[in-house]
């Protein structure tokens, strides 16, 4: 069994394994299409355009968030949560964030802890 995918997902410690990672990006993208897709209807009927400024607002909690379960599951293949700032370099973060789809992470404990995935 996995780490629930919307479990510690404020937490920049510990680690998750690839399928908690993949849930959790599945559900923000999907958040992130809702939200401004909602905002985006809303400024385009209104013309206040300053819904759109809100719904920024809305998804710098989540950016945050996506950074800590970044480096959650940058610690389960051995690196350290410090390398989720590749994501801030154009181009090549994105590809840095895809590669963690299919990094595969440490079997048992690494110096960053257990693996997430237990016997049950």
């Amino acid at each position: 069994m996995s780490k629930p995918a919307f479990e510690d997902i404020f937490a920049f410690s510990g680690r998750r394994n690839r399928k908690s990672y993949i849930l959790y990006m599945i559900g923000m993208v999907a958040l992130a299409v809702v939200v401004y897709g909602i905002a985006a209807l809303l400024a385009a009927a209104t013309h206040v355009w300053a819904i759109l400024v809100l719904a920024w607002l809305v998804m710098i909690p989540l950016a945050i968030s996506g950074w800590a379960v970044m480096s959650q599951r940058c610690r389960d293949f051995g690196w350290s949560g410090w390398a989720v700032l590749i994501t801030l370099i154009p181009f090549i973060g994105g590809l840095f964030a895809i590669a963690l789809l299919f990094i595969p992470g440490d079997e048992g404990t690494n110096r960053y802890g257990p693996t997430q995935i237990q016997a049950g």
